[in-house]
């Protein structure tokens, strides 16, 4: 099939490589003339690092992150979750995003496909076509939407619904000191209105970020970057020293959308990622899920049928696991950034004697492994990084 990919962020370029590899003939076409990945730090789930090894596309010096430890600035926890309590020696993969966009990137090219930078699609048709700037039309067989959440391809076709939240977080990268561990996602809250975390993106590299109104973001540039820092010395007074030497230019501000497309599929069009299912990043699912997407599409493309009966299938087999994730998303993300008021100080006194619950903390590590199939399903545990077989072309 020829293959025409709109964006190429993570998604674009998972997409891109899996299909490429797969014998089809693909065209990334990205409105940016020089690409460059956005963000600081991701973490990425077992599932969704077992696509990238299928690749060839592990970045070498990403973190094995084994453990998450959040807790309220009263030291009450809240999050204490070990991977392996779930399985020996799972773990999740703290990553610096340009690592992982340069390694896709190259998976992408190496397998075939070509990047086509400075091409901003303005529209887009169920007949598989894109209009270019000038008038330049082109047309394939399948165009696959990975833009991302603020893509306006599928704005008002059924089934779409798209809203943004209150609150998005101010990024960066540092250096972390002797002693603060390499391997532990570190988060600390004051209440549901302040939060900040690390995450270890490998070797003495860290991703600092600090949850924030969207509607604040101004104010705290406006103010001196001291005063930033006093906040979160305030809230995480061991984690002040982190931020010496910062300033405003270093913080990078990522806002989110709430965004639902089912179906996500029509003609011979086809959104996925972010631009079909994004959600806050609470859960530490984006890319994971983003990667799961590409991986059941280029499977579906390999089964014989009409292309609607293979988008379909495509659909079948994620559905079930994107609607979980939105609904957990949405459930957590108000029980850390939200004005309601007493919902932290209920949260703190309940989250640690739940998270004791095996049940409950059973449930808690398999979302946050990426294993969730649907409210009740989940994938086995012993396949959660087992090698992954490339989609036949």
């Amino acid at each position: 099939m020829r293959i025409g990919i709109i964006g190429a962020g993570l998604c674009g370029l998972a997409t891109a490589a899996i299909l490429a590899r797969a014998g089809h003939a693909v065209e990334i076409l990205e409105r940016a003339t020089h690409p460059r990945p956005l963000g600081a730090g991701l973490l990425l789930q077992p599932p969704g690092a077992a696509i990238l090894d299928m690749l060839d596309a592990v970045p070498p010096n990403g973190a094995r992150v084994t453990r998450l430890d959040s807790r309220a600035t009263s030291g009450a926890p809240l999050i204490q979750l070990d991977y392996a309590d779930l399985a020996p020696g799972l773990h999740g993969l703290g990553l610096t995003r340009p690592a992982i966009w340069s390694a896709l990137l190259d998976a992408a090219i190496s397998a075939g496909a070509r990047l086509a930078p400075g091409c901003p699609v303005e529209t887009v048709a169920e007949d598989g076509a894109v209009t270019l700037p000038r008038g330049e039309r082109r047309t394939y067989d399948l165009l696959i939407i990975a833009a991302g959440t603020h893509a306006p391809f599928w704005t008002g076709r059924p089934g779409h619904a798209a809203r943004p939240y209150s609150w998005g977080c101010l990024w960066t990268t540092l250096t972390l000191p002797p002693g603060w561990p390499r391997d532990v996602l570190i988060q600390r809250c004051l209440g549901t209105r302040h939060m900040a975390g690390v995450l270890p993106t490998g070797g003495d590299t860290a991703a600092l970020y600090w949850s924030l109104r969207n509607d604040r973001v101004a104010a705290c540039r406006a103010a001196p970057v001291a005063a930033w820092r006093a906040d979160l010395a305030r809230l995480w007074p061991e984690a002040a020293a982190l931020t010496a030497g910062l300033s405003h230019a270093d913080l990078e501000h990522a806002a989110y959308r709430d965004v639902r497309a089912e179906p996500p599929f029509a003609g011979r069009l086809v959104v996925i990622g972010d631009a079909a299912h994004g959600t806050s990043p609470q859960l530490g699912q984006g890319t994971t899920q983003a990667l799961r997407d590409a991986l059941a599409l280029a499977e579906a493309l390999a089964t014989d049928g009409p292309l609607a009966s293979r988008l379909g299938a495509y659909w079948s087999a994620r559905r079930r696991r994107v609607g979980y994730y939105r609904f957990a998303s949405r459930a957590l993300t108000p029980v850390f950034q939200s004005a309601v008021p007493g919902l932290g100080p209920l949260r703190d006194l309940l989250a640690g004697p739940a998270g004791r619950i095996p049940f409950i903390r059973r449930q808690a590590l398999l979302t946050l492994a990426g294993l969730k199939d649907g409210l009740f399903g989940a994938d086995p545990v012993e396949r959660a990084a087992a090698p992954l077989p490339a989609p036949a072309g």
